[in-house]
């Protein structure tokens, strides 16, 4: 895997957001390139502009466990809920506390914070350029200095310094035409920060967040992505024929290849009742929007075809491509068997996880049958015991982050009630 640049990699994870709710589309970017704007205007340094644009590209990312409050984005009567569970996300996956903290507090009224809060200053910069995006959102960002004007009367929820750089803003049409063009909000946070190469342990920490925020949309899976990461990875290791970067790429791939269920339907993932064609075509067609999302990073080129692929099958009657298997690579076959593995014996709220004889007969058979690759099959069978240990062992540790993240949603809503 080639070198990933932070930037690139928050920009796929905001396009993946984009697709919870259309109400969300582009409004990560927006909000990253507004308070980078004002921050640089308030001569924040560089090192804690770094911290907010992973903060502002990431800020949201706790709506996604509120389930159907995000399609009108109900979870903005709940700010604190979602900002809780944001900082669950960030600080369970291991992001610097600046960051954890920036997401924390991004409606954090400027009032409320006191004097020696470190991070209060760039969160408020980034809760104003939230603000003023919702302000636009319907309009035209021509409506800009209307919006300015109006909150700097704010003076309570926003600090004076966020409010008069605003206002500078207010005065700027060339501001008004990069909110015009995500082409060129890109551009601008790229050459500010393109520079930053993400090194193997930062790429799969924020990897890993991202992976929670795709199984958390469902408790049916909310430990799925890292088990089959986890078994991907030992499985690639036990041919013998993987280097560090080739273990690494199987192990982010095994993160995201479900990237793309952010885009289906809740109901869908969760309808206890068997599915009906049009929506086993819905569900499907996740694997073609992890492709697409996975293959809009640069450097991702493995971990699209790895991970996007995991639905193909050997006799060529998998999805989203009907690859046949002379076609499909070792990498893309091992991980095809990892996720059957980990969806066969993984514990779900409606049942508990299969007997490990039980789920490798049903493994054979489908090897058997032409879908899954004899040899990957063989390998895992020769090993299921301590393949197994792995995978529970990282989804026993997906569950706890996971339990974490819900106490601390279920006690951010509990506060929300209380008059």
């Amino acid at each position: 895997m080639r070198s990933i640049r932070l930037f690139d990699l928050l920009m796929g994870f905001s396009r993946a957001l984009d697709m919870v709710t259309p109400l969300l589309a582009g409004h990560h970017l927006r909000v990253a390139f507004l308070s980078q704007v004002i921050a640089e205007r308030m001569r924040i340094s560089r090192t804690t502009r770094k911290y907010m644009l992973m903060a502002s590209m990431l800020h949201d990312i706790g709506a996604v466990p509120l389930k159907s409050d995000t399609r009108d984005l109900i979870f903005e009567r709940n700010k604190a809920l979602h900002c809780r569970a944001g900082w669950a996300f960030c600080k369970t996956a291991g992001l610097p506390r600046p960051v954890c903290d920036m997401v924390l507090h991004h409606h954090t009224e400027w009032c409320s914070y006191e004097a020696s809060d470190q991070h209060a200053l760039p969160a408020n910069c980034i809760h104003l350029a939230d603000r003023v995006d919702v302000a636009l959102r319907g309009k035209q960002a021509s409506d800009l200095y209307s919006i300015c004007l109006t909150l700097q009367a704010k003076d309570r929820e926003y600090a004076q310094a966020c409010l008069e750089a605003l206002a500078t803003l207010a005065h700027d049409s060339e501001i008004s035409a990069f909110l015009d063009s995500h082409e060129r909000m890109e551009e601008y946070l790229a050459t500010a920060f393109g520079s930053v190469i993400l090194g193997p342990v930062q790429l799969v920490e924020l990897c890993g967040l991202f992976s929670q925020t795709i199984d958390s949309k469902s408790p049916f899976t909310a430990t799925h992505s890292l088990g089959v990461a986890y078994t991907a990875r030992m499985l690639l290791r036990l041919t013998r024929m993987a280097d560090a970067d080739d273990l690494t790429t199987m192990f982010v791939a095994g993160l995201l290849h479900d990237i793309g269920k952010l885009a289906v339907p809740l109901e869908i993932l969760e309808k206890p009742a068997a599915l009906t064609p049009d929506e086993v075509q819905e569900i499907q067609k996740h694997a073609e929007i992890s492709m697409n999302l996975l293959g809009s990073i640069p450097g991702f080129t493995c971990v699209r075809e790895w991970g996007g692929r995991h639905h193909e099958r050997i006799d060529g009657t998998g999805y989203p491509h009907k690859i046949e298997g002379s076609s499909l690579t070792l990498p893309v076959r091992i991980i095809a068997v990892a996720d059957v593995f980990t969806a066969l014996t993984e514990d779900r709220p409606y049942r508990s996880g299969m007997p490990l004889a039980e789920a490798m007969r049903i493994i054979a058979s489908m090897a058997e049958l032409g879908y899954l690759d004899k040899g990957v099959v063989a390998l895992l069978a020769d090993n299921v015991l301590r393949v197994n240990k792995e995978r529970i062992r990282a989804q026993r540790k997906a569950a706890a982050n996971f339990v974490v993240m819900r106490r601390l949603c279920d006690e951010a809503a509990r506060a929300a009630r209380q008059p």
